[in-house]
């Protein structure tokens, strides 16, 4: 559940540290009620507002996450900065409060963090050495420490410290792990096939990790989750999707490789509809139709 930030803007000084002078990096905009636009204030904005990250990170941002109203950045040294909502715990500092600028996960700060990934109210963290940190909301099993209880501080999940974590992506109620295996994880909310296939109908959620199957033989360099869909990209650029219907009108709870005719570099999954980049062109899929965005598609993609 990625967000994109905008590149420019001003940083500022992190809680305490008395530093007022201004950096150029980010800016954000839009519903902020929660803090979750980082500029220190809980108002709505139309129009780009500075975020205030601390001065010792500015320009060393490499990633943004976006979940329901919270957000993580992650920098070039591996830290790891929270804001926004952080009623069910999801901002990691060990409390339900609600923060409206970047502040420093200190419980994470003798690891070097690779992978970041938002949920809806839930947030994940992968190091270099493999292992998985999960908080916030664990009501659907979502955090896949074997139970669905919520948690203020990353905990680490047990599944995976002998497995190396490579990537992780969140959803509404779900995550998704990749190892450095080729395997394909998925736990929390079942309902919608996210998670990969069920045993029974009466599934409703998983609270500790388990294999995805369907891939085949072919290596998977990237995963992707929003809503209650799931998605994957393999080494030769194929897309595979399962979970709540984009194409079609039945749930798939099993990966299925959608537009095998297509070589795509970059996916960009949101609540209802997909972006697809494959030889300059983009394309969007959305529930029961399909469309290229510049013009009509010849034939079709299916």
């Amino acid at each position: 559940m990625e967000a994109a930030a905008a590149l420019g803007a001003a940083a500022a000084p992190e809680e305490g540290r008395g530093e007022e002078e201004a950096a150029e990096w980010a800016w954000s905009w839009g519903a902020g009620t929660d803090g979750q636009l980082g500029n220190g204030g809980f108002d709505d904005h139309h129009l780009p507002q500075p975020l205030l990250l601390p001065i010792r990170c500015r320009g060393r941002v490499s990633l943004v996450a976006g979940g329901g109203a919270h957000a993580i950045a992650l920098t070039s040294a591996g830290e790891v900065f929270t804001w926004g909502r952080g009623t069910h715990g999801q901002l990691g500092h060990g409390n339900l409060d609600n923060v409206p600028h970047p502040k420093f996960v200190k419980f994470l700060e003798n690891h070097i963090v690779t992978c970041v990934s938002a949920g809806w109210n839930h947030s994940g963290f992968a190091t270099d050495s493999g292992q998985l940190f999960m908080c916030g909301d664990g009501s659907f099993g979502q955090l896949g420490t074997g139970d669905n209880h919520s948690r203020s501080l990353p905990f680490e999940v047990a599944y995976f410290t002998s497995r190396h974590v490579e990537k992780l992506a969140l959803g509404m109620r779900h995550s998704l792990v990749l190892l450095k295996d080729n395997s394909v994880c998925g736990f929390g909310s079942a309902r919608r096939g996210q998670v990969g296939k069920c045993t029974s109908r009466n599934e409703k959620s998983h609270n500790v990790p388990r294999i995805i199957d369907g891939f085949g033989d072919v290596k998977i360099v990237n995963i992707y989750a929003n809503g209650d869909h799931s998605a994957a990209l393999d080494e030769y650029g194929h897309l595979y999707i399962w979970g709540r219907a984009l194409i079609g009108q039945h749930d798939n709870d099993q990966p299925w490789s959608v537009f095998p005719s297509l070589s795509i570099s970059q996916v960009a999954l949101g609540w209802h509809h997909a972006l697809l980049l494959s030889g300059g062109e983009l394309f969007t899929i959305g529930v029961y139709r399909h469309q290229k965005c510049d013009h009509p598609v010849p034939g079709s993609l299916y």
